[in-house]
């Protein structure tokens, strides 16, 4: 199984500075990827620990902080196989309608069967990256999930927390899953 993994790079929160006119400074704010794109990745590598055969391959779009030596060697350390970096001074802070739409183009070419994303990303936080590709690429897709209970060759069994129960569903492959902080 080939397992693709979103990895979206943002300014760590520490080093953000606010201007005397309310704007936010990152000129000085190291890149960091995502607190939610951790989960995805964490998810991809739980389910290759049970499916031996399966790869990860971590793909990231962006502009100038994907030059970031230390944040492509960061992306990799956390268990993806390979890293696929989309990088061009016209992807800096593009919208999640943007994003998918190089998303789903990378992920035609390089192939897939599986797509993890974070629920949202650690700056803007949309939650619209994984529905707007699963869309584009007209396959399954599901947000929200908490929980991978199975994998198998062509489906997998996943769980979302709702209000008031707990939703199980079967996705066939291939599948965009957007994962929610509950997953690990």
């Amino acid at each position: 199984m080939k397992i693709l993994v979103g990895c979206k790079l943002v300014p760590e929160d520490q080093d953000i500075k606010v201007n005397n006119d309310g704007s936010l400074d990152t000129s000085k704010a190291s890149p960091k990827i995502s607190q939610f794109d951790l989960n995805a990745i964490e998810a991809a590598v739980e389910i290759k620990k049970n499916n031996a055969e399966s790869t990860i391959c971590a793909v990231s779009i962006g502009g100038k902080s994907l030059d970031n030596v230390k944040s492509r060697k960061d992306m990799l350390s956390r268990g993806p196989d390979e890293l696929v970096i989309v990088s061009d001074e016209k992807y800096e802070n593009i919208l999640p309608h943007q994003t998918a739409k190089i998303f789903a183009e990378t992920a035609k070419n390089v192939g897939f069967d599986l797509i993890l994303c974070g629920d949202g990303s650690g700056d803007i936080y949309a939650q619209q990256t994984g529905v707007r590709l699963g869309a584009i690429l007209n396959v399954s897709v599901v947000n929200s999930v908490s929980k991978i209970v199975s994998v198998e060759e062509d489906k997998l069994v996943v769980e979302r927390a709702l209000e008031n129960e707990i939703e199980v569903l079967e996705v066939s492959l291939p599948a965009v899953i957007s994962v929610s902080a509950d997953i690990n």
